[in-house]
């Protein structure tokens, strides 16, 4: 708790900073217009890669030829997922190299999640606001973000998904309706099998009569392979959930 109590404060004093200087754009430091809608320069936003068509009607894979229309992928026709849909608002970029703006993405992704830097977070939820991913908000009774196992929580200090949920006022979010019930180590440096193994029965449904008839729309940051949002749309199924879909900010486009 007094991690979480850590990270607000630090989150409201570079709000308070910013009120009395002039805005400077997280990713390279030079100054933003008063009106830009978040601290980002017109420079660094041009680096960032939206989701668009065409893509997978099922997973959102973004297909890298840019002809056809939208249409489900040839891994979601193997093996459908179970979600509806899965939308992501930017791609994510790759290795985090020295200049970051080529790589503004993840270094929003990783300095907010990993470096508790929260001024990332109104950047990544004013990303959220996309016509793509309001759609699937629009269409879900509640958000549930992605939970991370208490143990993780008091490392981090604070489950990030349940932060970029907050980017919907309007939309209920029920916070605990999935719960994590086995710690898991980190997902990173596995390959899609070993992830998938990881997250096996790692996820729990508190009350099922929650979501039995719900349009459930789980939250995350980052779309890899999809084991962890797959395992718990699996479990949402499981206890009732007449649809589930998933929105992240970023998707790696493998």
């Amino acid at each position: 708790m007094a991690m979480v109590r850590s990270a607000w404060l630090k989150y409201f004093g570079a709000s308070l900073l910013e009120f009395f200087l002039p805005r400077m754009c997280l990713f390279c430091g030079v100054p933003v217009g008063e009106t830009a809608a978040i601290a980002v320069c017109p420079e660094c936003e041009a680096q960032i890669k939206w989701v668009a068509s065409p893509l997978c009607t099922c997973c959102g894979r973004v297909f890298e030829s840019r002809d056809g229309p939208d249409r489900v992928c040839g891994d979601c026709q193997k093996e459908a997922p179970p979600f509806t849909r899965a939308r992501a608002a930017v791609i994510y970029e790759g290795p985090l190299v020295d200049d970051l703006k080529q790589r503004p993405v993840l270094t929003a992704i990783t300095r907010f999640k990993f470096s508790r830097q929260l001024a990332f977070l109104p950047v990544m939820q004013h990303w959220l606001k996309q016509p793509l991913c309001l759609e699937l908000v629009a269409a879900a009774d509640f958000l549930a973000p992605v939970p991370l196992h208490p143990k993780r929580i008091k490392n981090r200090g604070f489950n990030q998904s349940l932060l970029l949920a907050q980017a919907f006022p309007g939309t209920p979010v029920a916070r605990e309706a999935l719960i994590r019930t086995r710690h898991t180590p980190p997902q990173v440096g596995l390959n899609p099998k070993e992830r998938q193994d990881n997250v096996k029965g790692a996820f729990s449904v508190t009350d099922p009569a929650r979501v039995k008839g719900k349009c459930v729309l789980l939250i995350d940051d980052l779309y890899t392979t999809g084991s962890t949002v797959k395992e718990c749309a699996r479990v949402l199924r499981k206890a009732g959930a007449r649809r589930v879909e998933v929105l992240t900010v970023a998707r790696v486009n493998h």
